[in-house]
């Protein structure tokens, strides 16, 4: 493998191809949303080409001396951020934050460099990644809604979001395979507590359950997908896989008990609520997965439990 220093000249026409003037929060006052804030003029505020290759230079050339001696390690770093900037421009996007798209093109053309060998390309789609997926963070936490549940049914995590800052973040377990909780961007739409669980299941059949009480259900559809704790499951068993496992839910979220009290004070009505497939792969084949209308209606049958 070669691994030389990128040449700026190779940056910069590399840049200039994938259209890098793009807006920083901490670098320039344009909205990610593409309009100048404080009535700033683009022409006047926006961030010239050549000072984002600069960037794109000095981070492609730090990259090369820290992983000179493991290219491999530096291309899973620099897909592990990938992954996490498609799951941030898949909740953007489910949003409708106009300036997701953007951003999301941009990760993609410097994603498709790390399938390269040459340290060059490998060295500069890291750097192009890296910005952009910090830049789909920075506005998801800074230019998306001021308080956001988001929940990843591959990570079976959730993490609860105001003002950029992290309120709960807690490992969960979602709808079993059969029924699995909707994917997409609802919101928090009453609040119950306690409250006695009920089958919509007749008895008899494998999906049935007997009453069963819960402290708190933040409710975030109109088919029967809530918040709630689930006494019966023991922490242990949450997070990661549980979706599969004996505890799995009937498309309702099971959250620890000390989180679900704190969303139930913390979340008003109309929070919104994102669910998201959250496994890395293109925001295209996560939105594929979206079973919700464009009001955020689940357009799946009941679920309960």
């Amino acid at each position: 493998m070669s691994w030389r220093r990128p040449s700026a000249r190779t940056i910069s026409i590399l840049a200039l191809t994938a259209g890098l003037v793009v807006s920083s929060r901490g670098a320039n006052a344009i909205a990610l949303s593409g309009q100048p804030l404080d009535g700033a003029s683009p022409a006047a505020e926006s961030t010239p080409a050549a000072a984002e290759n600069a960037v794109l230079q000095a981070e492609a050339s730090r990259l090369t001396a820290q992983y000179q001696s493991n290219p491999q390690a530096l291309r899973q770093s620099a897909q592990a951020a990938l992954s996490a900037g498609r799951n941030d421009a898949t909740v953007a996007a489910f949003l409708k934050l106009r300036w997701a798209g953007r951003l999301s093109a941009g990760l993609e053309r410097f994603g498709a460099l790390l399938s390269f060998t040459d340290g060059q390309r490998l060295t500069l789609g890291a750097a192009g990644v890296r910005r952009y997926a910090a830049q789909l963070h920075d506005g998801l936490l800074h230019d998306g809604p001021s308080r956001l549940i988001t929940v990843s049914t591959q990570g079976q995590r959730l993490i609860a979001y105001e003002a950029g800052q992290v309120v709960v973040d807690t490992p969960v377990t979602t709808g079993r395979p059969a029924l699995p909780t909707d994917i997409g961007a609802m919101k928090v739409l009453h609040k119950d507590a306690p409250w006695t669980m009920q089958s919509p299941w007749p008895k008899g059949s494998p999906e049935w359950y007997p009453d069963t009480v819960v402290q708190m259900v933040v409710w975030f559809t109109k088919n029967g997908e809530g918040l709630h704790d689930a006494s019966w499951q023991p922490a242990a068993t949450l997070g990661p896989g549980s979706q599969y496992g004996p505890f799995a839910s009937h498309g309702c979220i099971h959250v620890p008990l000390a989180a679900v009290r704190t969303l139930f004070e913390w979340a008003p009505i109309g929070t919104p609520v994102v669910v998201y497939p959250g496994d890395g792969s293109s925001v295209a084949s996560q939105a594929r997965q979206q079973s919700v209308d464009a009001m955020g209606n689940p357009v799946s049958g009941v679920r309960g439990d």
